[in-house]
């Protein structure tokens, strides 16, 4: 597993090198989308923090932490982790390998040409992750709206992704 911290830097990153403007909707739906479906390919979950049910979709806190501030500006900026050894915040390393810096790119390719609602609308579907949290929690409390990697797994395995990733 990864931080959220770094694999949102690798997709900053890409958007830089493509030319890009990536807004914070995006980069928090992108991140979703990639941890989802890693989850389905590996087994096992892209990154370590959860992600939560907030009102435009599934959310990052720790990324969401640190771009809360932009609105709709792009992100300039790596996002950044404490370093104890340096006593200060330096952007959040990630040591990907070959497969993962590939499926990441496929994923983003795939994405980020999408716009930020629309995005946020495909996390919105009846029966998602996200609208089973969120339709349980008018019901009952859901303690930090948690969106369980068992039950993203089950609605992405259900999901055709042939357009998404490339072998």
């Amino acid at each position: 597993m990864h931080d959220a911290r770094a694999v949102s830097n690798f997709f900053i990153e890409r958007a830089a090198q493509e030319g890009l403007a990536l807004s914070v909707m995006t980069l928090l739906k992108v991140l979703y989308f990639a941890h989802a479906w890693h989850l389905v390919k590996t087994s096992s979950p892209l990154v370590a923090q959860p992600f939560e049910a907030w009102r435009y979709g599934p959310v990052s806190r720790v990324v969401y932490d640190q771009y809360k501030d932009y609105g709709k500006r792009p992100i300039d900026k790596l996002a950044v982790s404490f370093d104890p050894t340096q006593l200060k915040y330096v952007p959040t390393a990630s040591d990907f390998d070959v497969s993962t810096k590939h499926f990441l790119s496929n994923i983003f390719d795939y994405y980020s040409r999408f716009a930020a609602f629309h995005l946020s609308d495909l996390t919105h579907e009846v029966g998602s992750p996200w609208h089973t949290v969120w339709t349980e929690a008018q019901q009952r409390a859901v303690p930090g709206m948690i969106i369980p990697n068992e039950l993203i797994l089950s609605w992405f395995q259900k999901t055709d992704d042939s357009a998404i990733y490339k072998s």
